[in-house]
């Protein structure tokens, strides 16, 4: 009995003693565990805002207040006892102290950071940038449009207070250091084709007789400038402006007898022109080319001087096929391209005459546009479809009117003009021939090369020239 009261006593006091020691020790360990006040306290938690965008921060333990250290750079509001929404504002660093609602204890503190979200996040194409906001771009973008995305991407924001204009003002104020891999030859080809029909038909009847001295007949106008009343009796005799032919340049049917002249003219005019003109021009994306081939002819200016008397100057006015044009490439699928070809020729019909100098007029066909479209693609950037029709009748009034017979007291001209203008825009990207490739044969190469004998020229040669009917041309 008393072993096993001496047993269960000995347990018992071994169990109290474990339970003391342990109260005694946990507040040991405790004091030991605690932060030194020489201890270097932990880094604040950093968190990245986006500017212009919010993040939500959620504490364990209800908030009783906050600090901000750098309201303009993020601003910090209490969403409810748990939750803070910090919204970025402009690009920089501040510090936020949140502290518990436990009166005692010290407030947390956080690093926040306010930045530009990285453009290859939402942008595949700007996957190779590297943009840093407020300092530069480097890297490279695969179209200008993209470019363009860095370059805002990287303007640093205008704080308060700064007189820093407009973003692209800032924008010159980073470093470019990009590369945009894109083509930036170009080749424009521009097809001006121009087809001109032309119709005219014209009638015209003369009748005039003589009998006994006395002259009656029917004359187209101003065909006829008197009449001789001798009495020769010829017909031949009398008068007329015109040679008594309505129609000088037609076909006429003169009729002559004793007594009786007529003549009866006829004209029906058919013709047809056609103009083309290919201009080439190779340019650098950005750049403006031009091309002309043509001339230049004078112009007489008068101009006064002292005295009343007048001095001639002579200036020089271009004319042929001219080209302007400016290409940019925005990808290596897509061109702009600002283009002007015109083709002019020299007009005398239209001419003027000052002071004895004749000055031709110019038949000119010109555009001015800006395209967009792809590589190879083809454009027809301007067209003209004119028809023009005249028709004009000279008669006898009530006589002319008559069905057959009023013929012969009427003159008939029907004249009638087609045309059709087209212009087409095709741009390619190019590439310059290496330095070990054969260049294509040029232009008339074949023609260069023919030197034929005396008994060839003499004997075989036919006007070909040892050429076939294409060769010697690009085409």
């Amino acid at each position: 009995m008393y072993a096993r009261a001496g047993i269960g006593g000995i347990a018992k006091a071994g169990v109290i003693g474990l339970l003391l020691g342990l109260f005694v020790t946990l507040p040991a360990i405790a004091a030991s565990n605690a932060p030194r006040a020489d201890a270097p306290a932990a880094a604040p938690s950093l968190i990245n805002v986006e500017v212009g965008t919010q993040k939500v921060l959620r504490q364990v333990h209800p908030i009783r207040r906050l600090a901000v250290g750098e309201p303009k750079v993020a601003d910090v509001s209490i969403i409810n006892s748990r939750e803070l929404l910090i919204s970025g504002k402009a690009l920089g660093v501040t510090n936020l102290l949140v502290w518990p609602g436990d009166g005692g204890a010290q407030p947390t503190e956080y690093r926040v950071q306010v930045g530009f979200s990285t453009p290859g996040d939402s942008n595949p194409d700007l996957a190779q940038a590297q943009v840093t906001p407020g300092v530069g771009i480097s890297g490279s973008t695969p179209t200008l449009l993209a470019h363009r995305q860095a370059e805002l991407s990287s303007v640093p924001p205008q704080q308060a207070g700064d007189s820093g204009g407009s973003a692209g003002d800032r924008a010159s104020k980073v470093i470019d250091r990009s590369v945009v891999q894109i083509d930036t030859q170009v080749l424009s080809q521009i097809k001006i084709v121009e087809v001109n029909r032309t119709s005219l038909q014209e009638y015209g009847l003369n009748f005039l007789a003589r009998h006994n001295g006395t002259v009656g007949g029917i004359g187209a106008p101003g065909s006829i400038s008197g009449a001789d009343g001798a009495p020769s009796g010829a017909a031949g005799t009398i008068s007329s402006a015109t040679s008594f032919i309505p129609i000088a340049n037609a076909f006429n049917l003169v009729y002559a007898s004793g007594k009786y002249l007529g003549a009866l003219s006829i004209l029906e005019n058919q013709g047809l022109a056609r103009t083309l003109a290919e201009p080439s021009l190779i340019a650098q994306s950005g750049q403006t080319a031009s091309f002309l081939a043509g001339g230049e002819f004078p112009v007489p200016v008068p101009q006064g001087s002292g005295g009343g008397s007048t001095t001639v100057t002579i200036q020089f006015k271009e004319f042929g096929v001219r080209l302007n044009l400016t290409p940019t490439v925005l990808a290596n699928n897509r061109i702009q391209l600002k283009v002007a070809p015109e083709v002019s020729e020299l007009d005398y019909t239209n001419g003027v005459n000052i002071q004895g100098f004749v000055v031709p007029g110019l038949i000119v066909r010109r555009t001015d546009t800006s395209v967009e479209l792809g590589d190879g693609e083809s454009f027809v950037i301007s067209g003209l479809v004119s028809d023009t029709l005249k028709n004009s009748v000279n008669k006898v009034p009530w006589l002319g009117d008559l069905p057959y017979i009023g013929a012969f007291f009427r003159q008939t001209s029907i004249s009638r003009n087609d045309k059709e203008l087209i212009m087409v825009v095709t741009p390619h990207l190019v590439h310059p021939l290496r330095r070990d490739d054969q260049l294509p044969q040029l232009p008339g190469q074949t023609i260069e090369d023919y030197h034929p004998s005396f008994a060839r020229t003499m004997f075989l040669e036919t006007g070909k020239f040892g050429q076939s009917d294409d060769s010697g041309y690009s085409r």
